[in-house]
């Protein structure tokens, strides 16, 4: 078919490659606040220095994914980014000023944050290649990042957090190594062009997805920049953070198996509105926590509500979108729920976090869950209305519109018989 990504062989290297990088995650995520908190920051500059990524993923991530489009490679693209921010680590978290953080930080994360949808976008690809759904691929993903937060955990419980670059430089550089020996996707087809992404951008249905996916997105990147420091506040120490981030993790997997199953009953909408459901009852139990180790088991219905997010924002955007722009559709993703979502939970959940304490934070991403669930129904309801369902052809207008050869091949997120 015309246009469309071929990868080439390496779908063992790149479940590796996705181990080792979410590995890498796994150390960053939960354990970089407790890192700044550390250097004496407040929980106000933590939100700024962590709002940094998601301001970039708005500004950069979209052109990262448009320039592997029109240069049809992805693996080339990650391999320059991970040269990168493997170099940097070695110094970046040694700055102790935050004035100094601010730009380090910044020039980090133009790097650092577009490699997950450049890896959501080969994974695809590879995915389809091999006649397995998305889910097989990125659960290794999961299971990296719960080894890393639960053994890091548990060594800097002993060993202190000092040792954060020294780690975290390690897997980045594994990383690199791996990444060479990844296939690549090739593309069959003309390149993409300045006028395709416009016609993406101007997609309202896309669009009006997005920012709803983004309100949803808030909420958990709000709970993922300050869990560590809420558990800290009750009493805990850096491996119940540990413990908490691995059963999130791990909840994650048994999704990811059957993720496939899921999207051959239901549609994408009516899974998100039962994630935004679980959210909401997520946040609403953080309320009543006085006991840190209650947080543990909490975060074992993570799979349920981030996993079914993912996986569904990742199959609705790949069934959007034309299969030449399957770069640029994760990265406009990305900027919205990783980029808009990103700095609205870390900054507002920030000023929430000093000014009003862990309680309202929750509450407040309590009632966003809620209106996101009512939202993504009221949606479902508009897409499986009478008229779409009698005509197919209306639900495929938002890819006619953008004169696609070919709609992005969808078997990569549903089971095969």
């Amino acid at each position: 078919m015309t246009g469309q990504a071929r990868p080439r062989q390496g779908g063992t290297k790149l479940k590796v490659f996705i181990f080792i990088y979410f590995a890498s995650v796994g150390l960053f995520l939960p354990y970089l606040p407790l890192v700044f908190r550390g250097m004496g920051l407040t929980s106000w500059q933590i939100g700024i220095l962590l709002s940094l990524g998601p301001l970039v993923t708005i500004a950069v991530q979209p052109l990262w994914g448009y320039i592997s489009d029109r240069f049809k490679t992805v693996k080339k693209i990650i391999i320059v980014q991970l040269a990168v921010i493997t170099s940097l680590s070695l110094f970046v978290f040694h700055i102790s000023s935050f004035e100094l953080l601010l730009p380090a930080i910044f020039i980090f994360n133009v790097f650092c944050f577009p490699i997950i949808p450049l890896t959501d976008s080969l994974t695809l690809a590879t995915a389809s290649n091999a006649g397995r759904h998305y889910g097989k691929f990125r659960l290794w993903g999961s299971l990296g990042f719960a080894l890393s937060a639960l053994s890091f955990g548990i060594f800097f419980r002993h060993q202190g957090l000092q040792a954060f670059s020294a780690c975290y430089f390690l897997l980045l550089f594994f990383c690199l190594v791996i990444s060479f020996f990844l296939g690549d996707a090739t593309y069959v087809g003309r390149k993409a062009n300045a006028s395709d992404v416009k016609q993406l951008l101007t997609n309202r249905r896309v669009i009006v997805f997005l920012l709803l996916t983004a309100l949803l997105s808030s909420s958990n990147r709000a709970n993922d920049s300050f869990m560590g420091i809420f558990i800290r506040q009750l009493g805990g120490g850096s491996e119940i953070v540990g413990y908490a981030w691995t059963a999130a993790a791990l909840s994650e997997v048994p999704v990811m198996i059957i993720c496939g199953s899921l999207f051959a009953r239901f549609s994408e909408l009516r899974l998100l509105s039962a994630a935004a459901l679980v959210f909401s009852v997520r946040w609403a139990l953080f309320l009543t926590v006085s006991d840190p180790r209650l947080v543990v088991p909490i975060q074992l219905v993570h799979g349920v509500s981030f996993g079914l997010l993912f996986l569904c924002s990742v199959s609705y955007i790949t069934r959007k979108v034309p299969d030449r722009l399957r770069s640029s559709g994760q990265g406009l993703l990305s900027a919205f729920v990783g980029g808009i979502a990103g700095i609205t939970g870390s900054t507002l959940g920030g000023v929430i976090m000093s000014g009003l304490g862990p309680r309202y934070l929750y509450a407040s991403c309590t009632v966003l869950s809620l209106a996101a669930f009512f939202f993504y129904l009221c949606l479902d309801r508009v897409e499986s209305a009478p008229s779409l369902r009698q005509n197919p052809d209306l639900q495929a207008a938002d890819r006619a519109a953008m004169k696609d050869e070919g709609p992005a091949s969808p078997e990569c997120l549903s089971p095969r018989n």
